[in-house]
C-alpha cells in the first residue's frame, strides 16, 4: 500500500505540487497577518475623528469644523446659503480599551442664521484630557484608509466586484479597524483630529 502511494506521488509529483502550493500561500498568508497581532501592542490612546454626514435638507443649515486650541477641541459653527445642502460633520471618539467607537455630542446655535458671524464652541472632552493635534499616535498608530474589494474570483470573471474603503489604525503591520456607526461608516472623509492624553489639559 505504502508503495502504491509513494509511485503515484512520484508520477503525480506535479499536480500534488500544483494543489499544495496555493494552501501553503494561503498557510503562509495567515500566519503572516497573524503575527503583527501576537507581536504589536494594541493601540494605547483615544483618538478624536470628524466625519461627515449625509446630505440632507432637513438638517440645520450649518457647517461644523473642528480645531485643536491649547490642547482644546473647538467646534466652529457657521451659517450656510438658504439653497446649500447640509452635511453636519459629527465629532467621534475612538476609545482604545474597548475599540469602541463613539459620538461626542455637543449643542448647535440653531439660532445662527446667514450672515451672522462663525462662532466658537468648546467641547469637553472625557476626564477634561488634552488633545494632542497629531496624525500619529505617541505609540505609533496612525490611521489609515484601505480600499475593500469583494467578489473573490467569480466577480473577478464577471466584473461583479464591489468596492469600499476602512478606516484602520495601523502600526508595523497590526490593523485596528475604526468602526463608525451607520451611517458614517460609509461616509467620506473622516479624518483625524488629534490623539488624547493621558492627562487633563494643563498637565
Amino acid at each position: 500500500m505504502r508503495q502504491g502511494a509513494g509511485r503515484f506521488l512520484r508520477d503525480n509529483a506535479f499536480l500534488v505540487a500544483a494543489m499544495a502550493l496555493p494552501a501553503l500561500v494561503v498557510l503562509l498568508f495567515v500566519v503572516a497577518s497573524a503575527v503583527p497581532r501576537w507581536t504589536v501592542p494594541p493601540p494605547a490612546y483615544d483618538l478624536l475623528l470628524r466625519a461627515g454626514g449625509p446630505y440632507d435638507v432637513s438638517l440645520p443649515h450649518l457647517a461644523v469644523d473642528f480645531s485643536v486650541v491649547d490642547g482644546r477641541v473647538e467646534a466652529t459653527v457657521r451659517a450656510l446659503k438658504s439653497d446649500a445642502f447640509p452635511q453636519l460633520a459629527s465629532l467621534f471618539l475612538f476609545e482604545h480599551d474597548t475599540f469602541n467607537v463613539r459620538e461626542i455630542r455637543f449643542e448647535l446655535p440653531l439660532d445662527l442664521k446667514e450672515g451672522d458671524p462663525a462662532r466658537k464652541i468648546v467641547i469637553d472632552m472625557p476626564g477634561g484630557r488634552r488633545v494632542m493635534p497629531q496624525a500619529k499616535a505617541p505609540d505609533g498608530y496612525e490611521m489609515d484608509t484601505r480600499t475593500q474589494r469583494g467578489g473573490g474570483l467569480v466577480g473577478d470573471i464577471f466584473g461583479m466586484n464591489r468596492y469600499g474603503q476602512e478606516n484602520v489604525l495601523v502600526s508595523r503591520g497590526r490593523l485596528v479597524p475604526l468602526n463608525l456607526p451607520s451611517p458614517y461608516r460609509y461616509q467620506l472623509p473622516v479624518s483625524v483630529v488629534g490623539w488624547l492624553a493621558n492627562e487633563p489639559v494643563g498637565k
